[in-house]
């Protein structure tokens, strides 16, 4: 009887956790994809305000910042499923090594996600350069993103197979690259092309950011510096986290290499929640709405609950405004009062 192979315990839980994390990001996006602070706050409480014209302006004057559906949310989704879907893949290839055809399947589609997770980066990278120069909003650029993100490793890896006719995908000890022929440089060559030219871009957009002449739209610039600073930490994260995976995968026996793959591959995961997630105001602001819809929908009283999502969404602009509207409605009412006596 043949002994079942498994993955070890260390590359079940590097994958887990890394994968944990990333679904729990993307649930959360989904769930808040299409929830906007206008309707949250009520039409009742906006007609009811003291000085409704100011929180229209308000509201207008920010009206993008409170959808979380944009490029850079597509982008990061996208990103967060190449990378589930090579940790799935890690564990099933651990299981698969001596079934041939599913091996050379398994290391095929590792090669493209590897390498798609690597795009997605740089898909990144060029969005921030598209936003700093006033491109973004282009449908073509919009659909340039995705062939950049899943049509560049999808070819890379079609011309692989096309060339080698399948061998070197997957041996009979690991369902990767073979180390011999030189096929793993149809992954390492591509991955440092992406990193080097991910540097190059950072360096533009970083030199926009400071000059002088450069963004004068502030809110423009903060989601460019964003995204620059997001690319800065992930791209360095993912390149070690890959490296120890193929080195995890190929020498089995040794016990550093999954150890370090799981580490880098779980500070992955806590670090993409961290940026695009708990450190971003959209997302912030989001589920704040969501979470006063849900207190809406429990408590049925429309004006209560649409004067405490106010309270908890107003920004210290709008609590400015709105005691300069409540004083000046206060002081009208008292001019009113001494007309009305005088007369």
């Amino acid at each position: 009887m043949e002994k079942v192979l498994v993955p070890s315990v260390t590359l079940i839980v590097g994958c887990g956790v890394s994968s944990l994390t990333l679904l729990l990001l993307i649930i959360i996006y989904v769930s808040v994809w299409r929830t906007q602070v206008f309707p949250c706050l009520g039409y009742h409480w906006i007609c009811s305000s003291p000085c409704p014209l100011l929180l229209f302006l308000r509201l207008g004057s920010t009206g993008q910042r409170w959808y979380i559906r944009s490029e850079r949310s597509v982008i990061l989704i996208n990103f967060c499923l190449s990378i589930i879907s090579s940790n799935a893949l890690i564990l099933i290839g651990q299981t698969q090594t001596r079934n041939k055809v599913i091996c050379t399947l398994v290391a095929a589609f590792l090669h493209f996600f590897f390498l798609s997770s690597f795009c997605w980066v740089l898909t990144e990278a060029w969005q921030s350069y598209m936003a700093v120069t006033g491109r973004l909003r282009n449908r073509i650029i919009r659909k340039r993103f995705l062939c950049l993100g899943w049509g560049l490793p999808a070819l890379v890896v079609a011309i692989s197979v096309g060339f080698t006719k399948a061998k070197g995908y997957g041996t009979v000890n690991y369902c990767w690259l073979s180390l011999e022929g030189g096929l793993l440089y149809a992954f390492v060559g591509p991955a440092a092309a992406v990193v080097l030219v991910n540097m190059v871009i950072g360096i533009l957009v970083f030199n926009k950011l400071v000059s002088k002449d450069g963004i004068t739209d502030k809110k423009l610039k903060e989601r460019a510096g964003a995204s620059l600073w997001s690319s800065c930490v992930v791209l360095p994260l993912l390149a070690l986290t890959w490296m120890s995976a193929v080195l995890a995968i190929t020498d089995r026996r040794s016990a550093l290499f999954q150890i370090l793959f799981a580490v880098f591959d779980s500070l992955e995961g806590f670090v993409i929640v961290m940026v695009h997630c708990i450190l971003r105001r959209e997302v912030q602001d989001a589920v704040k709405c969501r979470v006063v819809d849900r207190q809406e929908e429990g408590n049925g009283d429309s004006g209560g609950s649409f004067q405490n999502g106010h309270a908890q969404l107003m920004t210290d602009f709008e609590k400015d405004v709105d005691m300069a509207c409540r004083s000046g409605e206060h002081i009208t009412g008292e001019n009113r009062q001494v007309t009305w006596f005088g007369d």
